[in-house]
């Protein structure tokens, strides 16, 4: 049923259009996958190594939600593709750890940075008042996908 109070008319909208700035983030993370010749799942182990550095394979499977066993395919494509690389573990000389090669950075920079620049420019556009709410929405609504990512998982465990 579409709702016909006002607030909630607006709000509907103002959900839709988050709607489509998804899915023009999700076409454009497509599009920079099959630039860079991966997978979205490499993309995002790329993208966790690029926020947080060198790490180990299993503290990259916990941030990326994969398996180990997917871990390990992803960094083999990846060091493949010349955008990781694998050395010892300066910690534990029995582990590994992959953080971003060179050839990455190349060409983060010339994908990413640009994109960065361009989103900064708009987002700069608004005034201090305007960014606080703006953040402050945003932030909510990530708490609202949390919390229903966790019910979802809830129901898929059997739960309710």
């Amino acid at each position: 049923m579409a709702p016909t109070n006002p607030r909630a008319i607006e709000a509907a909208s103002l959900l839709e259009t988050f709607r489509a700035l998804h899915a023009s983030h999700d076409a454009l993370l497509e599009k920079v996958a099959q630039r860079y010749g991966i997978g979205r799942n490499d993309l995002r182990c790329l993208e966790i190594l690029q926020r947080h550095g060198e790490m180990r394979p299993q503290q990259l499977a916990v941030l990326s939600g994969l398996s180990p066993a997917a871990i390990t395919k992803v960094a083999d494509r990846l060091i493949r593709a010349g955008f990781v690389t694998r050395s010892p573990s300066p910690t534990d000389r029995r582990g590994q750890v992959i953080g971003i090669s060179d050839g990455h950075r190349e060409l983060r920079a010339e994908i990413w940075d640009r994109i960065h620049a361009d989103a900064v420019t708009v987002l700069a556009s608004l005034g201090a008042d305007d960014a606080g709410r703006l953040a402050d929405v945003l932030e909510r609504l990530i708490e609202v996908n949390r919390s229903h990512t966790r019910r979802v998982g809830s129901v898929e465990d059997g739960h309710t």
